[in-house]
C-alpha cells in the first residue's frame, strides 16, 4: 500500500510543478516563475523523500480470520493484535470471514487488489483456497496460512500446532482413566477438516488401538458447535444406558456435551476430554466438569507468527513453516492456565 501512496503523491509533485511553469507573463516574470516552479518541485519532492522514509518503516498487515464468533478464532485474532504491537513498523486490520467461505474469498482477493504488504489467512478450507493462495503469492503478495498444518499453499507461510500431537496428548490422559470395557461417545469436528481429521487419529492411535476394549457407541459432526455437541449428547443419553466417556476435538463441543449430561444428571460418572485449551475449557477443569484438554496456545502461535512476518518483510526470508508444541491441561496444572486466561483477559 506504500507504493500507491508515493505514486499519487509523485504525480501530484509533477502537476503543481506543470501548472506553476505554464503561467504567463514577459521573459522576465518568466526566469522568476521558474525559479519558483524549481523551488515548488524541490520542496514537493522532499516531502515525497520524507514520506517514502516513512512508508519504510510503515507495513500493513490483513488478519483474515474464519469467524470472529468463534471461541479459538477470537483469543488467536487478540493475540495476533497484542503480538503486532512488538512491531513499531506493522499495523494489523482484521476482515471476518463470517465462517463463509465466498466471504474469505472476497476478502482476501481485496486485500491482494488494495496492496496490503502482508496477509494473515486463518483458512476455512486450506485445500480449496490453496490453488489461490499459490497464486497471490507468487504474484508477490506473501501469506502466512495460520492455525493449519495439512493441505493448504505450499507457498504461503505457516504456523500450526500439530493436530495428531494435540488427540495423542489427551488420548494418554483417557487411557488412564475410561474404565475397562468402557463406552465412548465421539464428536468431530466439520467434515474434511484437518485439525479434526489429525485430532482424531491422534486418539485413534494413543487410545482406541492401546486400549481394544473400549467401545465407541457413536461419532457424529459436530462443526466444532457447542449447541450441537450438547444436542446430539442428548440423543445419545436417550439412546445408551451405559456412557463412560465423551471424546470431542475440541472444546466446545465436549462443554456442550457436559453441559447435557448435567442437564440428565448423568455427567458424574463420565469423564470429557477436548481440545484446544480455551477458558471455558479451562475453568470447567477446575470446576471438575472436563477432565483435560491440550492447549493450541494462541499467544505462541501469534507471537511465532509476527516473528515470521517481520523476516520475511525484512528479506530475510521467502517463507517458513513452524508447528508449536501442545501442551496438556488437566486438574495438575489447571491453575496456572486460569492466570494465563485471566491475564489475557479471556477470563474476567
Amino acid at each position: 500500500m506504500k507504493r500507491r501512496v508515493l505514486s499519487v503523491m509523485l504525480a501530484a509533485v509533477m502537476m503543481a510543478a506543470l501548472f506553476t511553469g505554464c503561467s504567463s507573463g514577459g521573459a522576465e516574470g518568466a526566469v522568476t516563475e521558474k525559479e519558483e516552479a524549481k523551488e515548488t518541485a524541490e520542496t514537493a519532492m522532499e516531502a515525497v523523500s520524507n514520506a517514502a522514509s516513512d512508508a519504510k518503516g510503515e507495513f500493513e498487515i490483513a488478519l483474515l480470520p474464519t469467524d470472529m464468533s468463534a471461541t479459538f478464532a477470537a483469543w488467536l485474532a487478540q493475540e495476533l493484535q497484542i503480538a503486532v504491537k512488538q512491531y513499531p513498523n506493522m499495523t494489523l486490520t482484521i476482515l471476518d470471514s463470517k465462517n463463509t467461505l465466498s466471504t474469505q474469498l472476497a476478502n482476501l482477493e481485496n486485500c491482494v487488489t488494495q496492496g496490503y504488504d502482508y496477509i494473515i489467512l486463518h483458512p476455512l478450507e486450506p485445500d480449496a483456497e490453496a490453488d489461490l493462495v499459490d497464486q497471490y503469492v507468487q504474484d508477490g503478495t506473501p501469506i502466512l496460512m495460520v492455525n493449519q498444518s495439512y493441505g493448504g499453499s505450499q507457498y504461503a507461510s505457516n504456523v500450526d500446532c500439530d493436530p495428531i500431537e494435540q488427540g495423542s496428548i489427551v488420548a494418554e490422559v483417557a487411557a488412564q482413566k475410561i474404565p475397562q470395557n468402557g463406552k465412548v461417545v465421539i464428536l468431530l469436528g466439520p467434515s474434511g477438516n484437518s485439525h479434526s481429521i489429525g485430532r482424531r487419529e491422534g486418539f485413534q492411535k494413543t487410545l482406541f488401538d492401546a486400549r481394544p476394549d473400549i467401545e465407541i457407541l457413536d461419532e457424529q459432526i459436530g462443526d466444532w458447535e457447542k449447541s450441537k455437541g450438547m444436542n446430539f449428547m442428548e440423543d445419545w443419553l436417550q439412546a445408551y444406558d451405559q456412557i463412560d466417556a465423551v471424546v470431542s476435538m475440541n472444546d466446545a463441543m465436549a462443554l456442550g456435551a457436559l453441559e447435557a449430561a448435567k442437564d440428565a444428571k448423568r455427567a458424574e460418572n463420565m469423564t470429557f476430554y477436548g481440545v484446544d485449551g480455551l477458558a471455558d475449557a479451562v475453568l470447567s477443569i477446575k470446576d471438575g466438569g472436563l477432565t483435560a484438554t491440550c492447549v493450541q496456545n494462541a499467544k505462541v502461535m501469534a507471537e511465532t507468527t509476527f516473528g515470521i512476518i517481520d523476516k520475511v518483510l525484512s528479506g530475510k526470508e521467502e517463507f517458513e513453516k513452524t508447528l508449536i508444541e501442545g501442551q496438556l491441561i488437566d486438574e495438575k496444572n489447571v491453575d496456572e492456565w486460569i492466570k494465563i486466561h485471566t491475564e489475557n483477559g479471556q477470563i474476567k
